[in-house]
Parts: C-alpha cells; structure tokens; sequence
C-alpha cells in the first residue's frame, strides 16, 4: 500500500529539521522517501528540505502540485475529474 493520498500531509516542522521527501509518487512511506524512485528507475531525485524556522507545512500528497514538494491546492483539481 501507498503512503500517498490525495490531499496534503499536514507537518509541523522546527527550525533546523532536514526532511528527505519522495518525488516520484512511489514511497511507501509518502511522503518521505523510502528510495523507491532508485528501485523502479524513475530518474527522480527526492527534494531535500531544510527547515529554517518553526511553522507548518503542507507537503502535496497527489504529486500535482506545481509547487512540489509543498501542496499548491492540485489535489483539488482531481476530485473535479
């Protein structure tokens, strides 16, 4: 079973954490990486983030957002469909 959904992962994040997030979709673990995108050979690089101060976040959990890896609303765009 996918870790991923489609709406957003909600995380509150403190200043100084380093997040390694999925960029292909396929992590069990969506949304960070579980090294997936090496296993199936998708030519993607997990986004690696560091957080430069205390606050919440919202990491997209479709894989549409045009703002990747931080959910921009796409998630939205496929319920309509």
């Amino acid at each position: 079973m996918s870790g991923w959904q489609n709406k957003p992962f909600k995380m509150e994040v403190k200043e100084g954490d380093r997040l390694v997030l999925c960029s292909c979709g396929l992590s069990k673990k969506g949304p960070f990486c579980d090294g997936a995108h090496s296993r199936e050979g998708t030519g993607k690089q997990p986004y690696f983030i560091t957080i430069e101060e205390d606050k919440t976040i919202f990491i997209c959990g479709c894989c549409q957002s045009s703002k990747a890896p931080f959910c921009d609303g796409g998630h939205k765009l496929l319920k309509e469909k």
